[in-house]
């Protein structure tokens, strides 16, 4: 989708400008949207996901939290793979370190086990401390 792939060249950029702050935003948004009507659970969790993140790197540390730990809780539903809780655990953690909850954030870090840690290890290197 054209709006996803918006979000993560957007959360790529060395530096966005005020509009294009705006534009991950409603990007991210626009995802989650189009993945209400059209995809399944993964699809719905990678999108509140992906708000969690854009919302995050913009310091809209609430609203990153919120999304995050909506995420977070469908991932744990039955019909989920194992995969996605530790992807929104890492999603917690950047949450939270968006608004300034240090111990919150290590918390979520150490939650993942080991194969899971190693698999967003990279993603959370980017996370701010």
């Amino acid at each position: 989708m054209a709006a996803d792939n918006r979000c993560w060249e957007s959360l790529e950029l060395a530096c966005r400008t005020p509009d294009g702050d705006i534009e991950l935003l409603t990007s991210a948004f626009a995802t989650r949207y189009h993945w209400t009507f059209v995809g399944g659970p993964v699809e719905t969790i990678c999108a509140s996901s992906m708000i969690s993140r854009a919302a995050a790197a913009l310091g809209e540390g609430t609203l990153a939290v919120a999304y995050a730990k909506r995420a977070n809780t469908e991932a744990r539903e039955p019909r989920v793979d194992d995969w996605l809780v530790a992807s929104t655990a890492e999603g917690l953690a950047r949450a939270y370190a968006a608004i300034r909850i240090q111990e919150l954030r290590d918390e979520w870090c150490a939650i993942a086990d080991d194969e899971d840690r190693e698999l967003f290890a990279s993603q959370l290197a980017t996370a701010p401390r």
